[in-house]
């Protein structure tokens, strides 16, 4: 029998689930963090882990005896900037498996067959345009150099601008007075800083919404640049088709393109997604599947 495994794996951690040919599917399994670029040998330790307890799950559901063949699809962060696809599969019992990028497989989640944009916005941040069967990706380069508006970015700038006002040459405001409080001295935060995962940073980030909430400067100055960023982008996905249906995803998603339509992004044709990345990682195991014994 063959069965279909979709895997969405990140810096916060990894999910799996298997889906019988008759649609029946496995509990969903969870696991560590499984970025491929940031910690290739951890996320393989993970990954690894989670299907072989889904490939179980999958055995127990099916009759005594019966020999499943599966066909898997590994959505991972990190997988289309590192070359992971190589050493994973090599390194992976199972014949029948893909890898793709995290965002690959949330587009499929969101949309299927049909045209769209994902906001996707968690510790990290990435888009994608569907449309006409082709993938345009922007962003989703990492903490380092890019994933503005994210949690893990949101919150090195509650850092930054905490920093700026004990400097003299910031602004002041009750997040600022909040974060010292955590901290405590100067010598505290750079300490965090020296050590800080982007997951780290990102644990920063409600308590960057929460006082934005609470009408401080400082902590709308912030989200508002990480939206103005985002909606550029969207902007510029959206290129000669400005209908376009967008879909937020993530933790932070769906939040930040609230606060986008607000601020003058009402004309935005926002839909809920259809589904979720790991819906999508399962969706793109049957149709790689289906495809292969087309056209053999």
């Amino acid at each position: 029998m063959r069965i279909f495994i979709g895997l969405d794996g990140g810096g916060t951690g990894c999910r799996a689930q298997a889906e019988l040919e008759d649609g029946r599917r496995t509990p969903v399994a969870t696991g560590g963090a499984a970025n491929v670029f940031s910690n290739p040998d951890g996320a393989l330790q993970e990954v690894s882990t989670v299907l072989a307890r889904v490939y179980a799950d999958a055995q127990a559901m099916c009759a005594q005896g019966e020999k499943l063949r599966a066909h898997i699809v590994l959505g991972l962060a990190g997988a289309s900037e590192s070359g992971a696809a190589h050493r994973l599969k090599h390194a992976l019992p199972y014949p029948h498996l893909s890898v793709s990028g995290d965002i690959d497989i949330s587009l499929k989640g969101a949309f299927a067959h049909d045209d769209g944009i994902v906001l996707a916005v968690g510790t990290g941040s990435v888009l994608a345009c569907q449309r006409a069967g082709r993938m345009h990706r922007l962003g989703g380069y990492g903490f380092m150099l890019g994933d503005e508006g994210s949690g893990a970015w949101i919150g090195r700038e509650a850092l930054r601008h905490a920093l700026q006002a004990h400097d003299g040459v910031g602004p002041d405001g009750p997040l600022v007075g909040d974060i010292w409080h955590q901290f405590g001295a100067l010598s505290n935060l750079i300490g965090f800083a020296g050590t800080a995962r982007p997951s780290d940073y990102a644990a920063l980030a409600p308590r960057v919404l929460d006082h934005d909430r609470a009408h401080c400067p400082v902590a709308g100055a912030i989200l508002d640049r990480g939206c103005g960023y985002l909606m550029r982008a969207i902007r510029h996905l959206q290129a000669g088709a400005p209908h376009i249906p967008v879909a937020p995803t993530g933790g932070l998603g769906p939040i930040l393109l609230d606060r986008i339509v607000a601020q003058g992004g009402a004309n935005l044709h926002r839909v809920a997604p259809k589904g979720t990345a790991l819906d999508g990682a399962i969706w793109q195991a049957r149709h790689g599947a289906a495809h292969k014994e087309t056209s053999s």
